[in-house]
């Protein structure tokens, strides 16, 4: 691996481990496969992007119905 490489696996690993709340850990992601790496990583995203995506109509919902 070039040493630019290495930093962009750390960082996705670091997203992985973080962003999965602690259904990974570093060494299992850092073993893992790159194929099945990409397959998570793809899943994190989605599933944040849903979360994120939930919350704004959340969000719309109460600031719609106002101060109480």
């Amino acid at each position: 691996l070039k040493p630019s490489n290495k930093k962009d696996i750390h960082h996705q690993i670091f997203q992985m481990v973080y962003g999965s709340e602690g259904a990974f850990d570093f060494t299992s992601i850092y073993n893992m496969p790159v194929y099945l790496k990409r397959f998570y990583l793809n899943l994190l995203i989605e599933q944040k992007t849903k979360e994120e995506e939930q919350m704004k109509k959340h969000q719309a919902k109460i600031n719609k119905a106002g101060p109480r």
